[in-house]
């Protein structure tokens, strides 16, 4: 939750701190109001109005309304209780609290009517498991208001409010606690989706989130952890570091954050018409009969009937059918689904293709003796496989991995063995790594681990060694 730099609205421009105690205060109003009235009644509808203004003021990508004790933050902004307010300010405070929350988010498109129809069901739940009050916003299909709990608050300020010179250690630490909560977060999504049938975008959305904003910010730690294979929920790790990926080659490629959540939404969903195939097609160790693959290329299609059920149409919704429709066409008119002639590929789903395919050639598989390695996946992507691709998306890749992707042996010219880690963007050639094995022979220890950040400028890589000349577990090392 990137919105975890909370900051304090001194250092702020003061416009933004008087938006901030406005839209807490109608808040509270609304609710309060929601309670005592029918959401015909036009006190109600005036208070949802009056709210809906302040909240389309504030937007950005999204708005997100979060307390902390008597105080509330604002889209990261401290929002302080004027004398007059403070009585208001710990009440609203105690209401969320009483129903398991921290806080809540806002997102492009809500309307007055979806902000009514949340205010009632959070009047109805007071004091229920906050489990029971998310099937009840789910029953309703609300997509553009959600809770955020007070569970998701504690877990995404893990490494939050550390000073600005915060070690690599931590953005590592803090990359692995994002990558376990996209894990869960999809999973999650994806079980729901079953379920009911229809995308669980508001859950989806939480997954991705937090990915866009490291990304924003030139921390690329988490798309390190996207070279660990040794998942047993291939599923939700694929859909996971498409996601990742994606965003990291979007960002690249100098999209707006808004069409990066886009962006990322539709690579966690674009496998999502696989959830029609049987279990035992998807994880058969054999090769497909003809029957099986024709069945296994009906999940584009199967994906487009399955987003078509999410609520309303919108930009999300026309991004996100678009990838999950086109993500195996090729750049050379081969590929499936057929289209018609003339009809281009969208960008988003040019880029996803690349996520899809480099991430599915490096992930182990039972027909194979083992994956390709990072550097062979992505030296055959720009490579032998080039003409199947966008160019820019395959430029996009490079920047987000860099010459020797993360998972990489290699051999410098002092006589080093280390393990790419991380990108380093400013040099692709110089990734950041972990020495493995000194010039001299030596082992380096796990328990005293030397990291190059990045490689120095006196160093630099004669050979890639493939990962069974050395009896590493590289897994396991790139998740320390």
């Amino acid at each position: 939750m990137s919105d975890a730099a909370f900051r304090d609205d001194d250092q702020d421009d003061p416009r933004e701190a008087l938006l901030g105690r406005a839209l807490v205060t109608r808040l509270y109003g609304a609710l309060r109001a929601v309670r005592i009235y029918d959401l015909t009644n036009h006190a109600v509808r005036d208070q949802l109005q009056e709210m809906l203004s302040l909240i389309e003021r504030a937007m950005d990508d999204q708005v997100l309304v979060v307390a902390m004790g008597q105080c509330f933050y604002v889209n990261g902004l401290r929002v302080r209780a004027e004398n007059a307010q403070v009585a208001l300010f710990a009440s609203l405070s105690t209401e969320l609290e009483r129903r398991q929350l921290a806080g809540i988010r806002f997102y492009p498109g809500v309307t007055a009517e979806e902000l009514g129809a949340f205010m009632r069901i959070l009047c109805d739940h007071d004091g229920a498991e906050v489990s029971k009050l998310e099937e009840a916003l789910g029953k309703a299909r609300l997509t553009h208001v959600v809770p955020v709990t007070i569970e998701e608050l504690e877990n995404a300020q893990v490494g939050a409010g550390e000073p600005e010179s915060r070690t690599d250690g931590d953005a590592r630490a803090r990359a692995r606690v994002t990558y376990r909560q996209a894990m869960r977060g999809a999973r999650a999504a994806f079980l729901r989706t079953a379920r009911t049938g229809r995308p669980a975008v508001r859950r989806a959305k939480r997954v991705i989130q937090p990915i866009v904003d490291s990304v924003m910010k030139d921390d690329f730690s988490i798309v390190g952890l996207t070279a660990i294979k040794n998942h047993d929920e291939y599923t939700y790790a694929h859909c996971v570091n498409v996601g990742i990926l994606s965003v990291a080659i979007g960002h690249a490629l100098g999209l707006s954050r808004g069409d990066l959540a886009h962006l990322g939404l539709g690579a966690l969903l674009h496998d999502v018409g696989k959830l029609t195939i049987p279990v035992e097609v998807l994880s058969k160790p054999d090769r497909l009969t003809e029957e099986e693959w024709a069945l296994m290329r009906r999940h584009p299609l199967e994906g487009v009937k399955t987003v078509t059920r999410m609520p309303g149409i919108s930009a999300l919704t026309t991004d996100v059918l678009d990838i999950c429709l086109y993500h195996h066409r090729r750049e050379d008119g081969t590929g499936y689904p057929r289209v018609g002639e003339g009809r281009s590929t969208p960008l988003m789903a040019r880029i996803v293709a690349v996520a899809d395919c480099y991430d599915a050639m490096t992930a182990h598989r039972e027909y194979r003796v083992r994956p390709f390695t990072g550097y062979e996946a992505l030296h055959t992507l720009v490579g032998p496989d080039r003409a199947y691709y966008d160019p820019a998306a395959l430029w996009g890749l490079v920047q987000t991995l860099g010459i020797y992707p993360p998972g990489t042996v290699l051999r410098t010219s002092s006589g080093h063995i280390v393990l790419s880690l991380n990108n380093d963007r400013e040099d692709l050639r110089r990734p950041q790594c972990r020495i493995l094995v000194r010039p001299d022979g030596r082992l380096v220890t796990e328990a005293h681990p030397e990291i190059w950040d990045p490689m120095p400028k006196s160093e630099s890589v004669t050979h890639v060694l493939p990962p069974e000349e050395l009896e590493l577990e590289i897994d396991r090392l790139l998740s320390e």
